[in-house]
């Protein structure tokens, strides 16, 4: 997605032009490559250069070529910059230089090349602009860390593709209800099983995504047992066979109250999850150089002190990360204060799982609303890490979670509404606008309460006309995006799309009631469509037809059991 001059100063921590411009001849960016990066020069599948851009690599001793390109494309080492930035400078001259500490900058700096890029008449044009770009947070990704159906490997594999080219670097496989993650965590995974992590594993590696697995075998361990201990030591040998190399151990959503032979042992859940963390840390220290291990606390959501995090702190090697996730489960807002609090209190590095946009306690909603309520200097409050939940709906994710990279990168600059708006355009392209209807109808209530207030203006003052407007708008949002050219949206989003419609036919039932000349047909029509709305598994956020069919008094909120007809008429 090509940005605009305005994107351009958002999309980048640091873009510099005056206004210049590079143009060149062909429909193709022909980049005749040279580097001081590094002797070896491996740089196969870390370059991703396709379509409008080529890279033509230096011929060989001896050999000639009489390939020629219409740029020169130097790679520079530059140590000063953080892991993961990168510096690139286009000058008027048609030389392009791309600066980084490591092969993954270089990588985030031929996408910036890719989002600077226009083809317009044959030619290839480009700002001459310096660009300086470095990442507020070392680890950025996404844990599939829900309760419910696991993604499949086929939306495994897309997730790690969808993170490298959102300058996001790790992918935590933690799904809940994966059996051998939790409940059967001392049995070896299937054979068939263990293959496509394998195969996720090297998907990780093609693009430069750090693999992390993670492991829950908190609701049963028995601390003293060597055989416990054994078997979990021959889960991760397995995984450090495959060349795994970052590992959580999550202790989180247990009863961690300890009873007979734990309790006996180690006396507090704090002291035991050191215990247990710690002993992990040493086997992987002894396996490898250089292993990842992070750990998720039993108290993994409170902002005050307590004797388990006096414990963990304490207790737990200082090389173990530590997760939370902000003041509470789904944390509308994480401040200066709490972070910074809950960084002296566990005495770790602390890395944030963001519960955004999972919708496991909801599931009958889709979350499509970007990022709120993130301190924006979080990453100077001892947090190194932020890992997105996401819904199970892998591909309706997408849309939050393209808002959840660009706070990821830069949290000092991060805009919540222009983040929407770029997702929204990358997303659904020409179908932009409807998507962006059809977001704004399902917004995170765990997380949000604002929102709908067209909706609520018009029904607050019956003004059946703007009603009418706007579902019309539903109407047609609804129709076209069950036509968008994305066959996995399409699948997924189908049940709220279609749940859509039919509140567009519970409104136009309501408006017969209330304007037409009534009588038993009307009365059975918005019976029909009533039943209709209820029947479906899924509903929209903004709840519209029931919320007008409620302003004029023919239905009312029953609690959790959502709105019921109640067939009075209110001020008619």
């Amino acid at each position: 997605m090509t940005l605009s001059p305005r994107e351009r100063q958002y999309y980048f921590r640091d873009y510099y032009d005056q206004g210049e411009e590079l143009v060149l001849e062909g429909a193709q960016l022909r980049c005749e490559l040279s580097s001081r990066f590094a002797m070896n020069q491996n740089y196969e599948g870390h370059l991703p250069a396709d379509g409008p851009i080529v890279i033509i690599e230096p011929p060989g001793p001896g050999v000639e070529t009489t390939e020629r390109g219409n740029a020169a494309l130097l790679l520079e080492y530059e140590g000063t910059l953080k892991a993961d930035g990168y510096r690139l400078d286009i000058d008027k001259e048609a030389k392009i230089t791309i600066a980084a500490s490591g092969k993954r900058g270089l990588r985030y700096g031929m996408d910036a090349l890719h989002r600077l890029l226009r083809i317009e008449d044959g030619k290839c044009r480009l700002p001459v602009a310096a660009v300086h770009d470095e990442p507020s947070f070392p680890v950025r990704g996404i844990i599939e860390g829900f309760y419910g159906t696991p993604w499949s490997f086929e939306d495994r594999m897309d997730s790690v593709r969808y993170m490298a080219a959102h300058r996001m670097n790790a992918f935590m496989y933690a799904p809940k209800d994966d059996p051998y993650h939790r409940e059967l965590w001392r049995e070896p995974y299937p054979e068939e099983i263990f293959a496509r992590i394998a195969e996720l594993k090297q998907e990780c590696d093609k693009h430069l995504v750090d693999f992390y697995y993670c492991i829950s075998p908190g609701n049963d361990l028995q601390f003293r047992s060597e055989s416990d201990f054994a078997s979990l030591e021959a889960k991760l040998a397995a995984m450090i066979s495959i060349g795994v190399r970052h590992f959580a151990l999550l202790m989180d959503d247990i009863d961690y109250v300890l009873t007979g032979d734990n309790l006996h042992y180690l006396e507090r859940s704090g002291l035991a999850h050191a215990f247990v963390a710690n002993r992990v840390h040493d086997y992987l220290s002894s396996q490898m150089q250089g292993a990842t291990l992070a750990m998720c606390p039993s108290e993994y959501w409170s902002y005050w002190d307590t004797e388990y995090k006096r414990d963990i702190r304490g207790k737990l090697h200082a090389e173990i990360k530590v997760f939370w996730t902000g003041y509470f489960v789904f944390a509308p807002q994480i401040g200066s204060r709490h972070a910074q609090d809950n960084s002296g209190y566990y005495g770790h590095d602390l890395w944030l799982w963001d519960n955004i946009p999972v919708n496991d306690c909801d599931h009958d909603r889709l979350f499509l609303d970007p990022v709120r309520g993130r301190y924006s200097q979080l990453g100077r409050t001892g947090h190194q890490a932020v890992v997105a939940n996401p819904m199970n709906q892998w591909e309706c994710s997408k849309i939050t979670l393209n808002t959840m990279a660009h706070y990821m990168w830069n949290s000092e600059r991060y805009m919540p509404e222009l983040s929407w708006e770029l997702s929204v355009r990358e997303f659904a392209g020409e179908l932009e606008e409807e998507m962006m209807f059809f977001c704004r109808q399902n917004l995170n209530s765990r997380l949000y309460t604002g929102g709908y207030e067209e909706l609520k203006e018009a029904v607050n003052s019956k003004d059946i006309p703007q009603l009418d407007v706007y579902f019309d708008r539903l109407e047609h949002s609804a129709s076209r995006l069950l036509e968008l050219d994305n066959p996995k949206f399409r699948e997924e989003a189908e049940p709220w799309l279609q749940r859509a419609l039919a509140d567009v036919a519970l409104w136009r039932a309501v408006r017969e009631k209330v304007t037409g000349p009534g009588g038993p047909g009307a009365d059975e029509e918005l019976r029909g469509r009533a039943e209709a709305c209820r029947a479906f598994p899924v509903r929209l956020g903004s709840d519209p037809a029931w919320r007008a069919a409620e302003a004029w008094g023919l239905a009312a909120l029953e609690g959790k059991s959502g709105y019921r007809l109640t067939m009075t008429h209110g001020e008619l």
